[in-house]
């Protein structure tokens, strides 16, 4: 991937603390909003354990998260909250006891244009 590419990528996914996650799967269509957190390429999520989302990523791990600046469609992996290493500020919140982590692979990332109509970039960052 190109350098400039990355970059980008990494500055817009910091900023939001939280997003829309959209999941579908025997759960049917399930949108909700979730705390984030990235680390590099790495969006990670609270879900709370009794989501039907976590049902639904069981059968799909696809998913697509939104804010007011980009939209992401990754891949989601169930992670441990206590990895080596893994120093999240979302793991300090009081619902983060309650909630399972999840870590999104980005594979497209559409950065949306300020104040106005439509996107302004599109990054591919992996072949789905």
């Amino acid at each position: 991937m190109l350098d400039y590419a990355r970059q980008r990528t990494v500055e817009i996914l910091k900023s939001p603390r939280a997003a829309v996650l959209a999941t579908s799967g025997p759960a049917g269509v399930q949108a909700s909003v979730v705390a984030c957190e990235a680390i590099e390429l790495d969006v990670y999520l609270l879900i709370p354990q009794t989501s039907d989302h976590l049902f639904n990523l069981e059968h799909d791990s696809s998913v697509t998260l939104m804010t007011a600046g980009w939209e992401l469609r990754g891949r989601a992996q169930i992670t441990c909250q206590h990895a080596p290493g893994l120093e999240l500020g979302i793991l300090s919140k009081p619902e983060a006891e309650w909630c399972v982590l999840v870590r999104i692979d980005p594979h497209q990332v559409h950065i949306r244009r300020d104040g106005g109509w439509g996107l302004l970039e599109t990054f591919d960052l992996k072949t789905p």
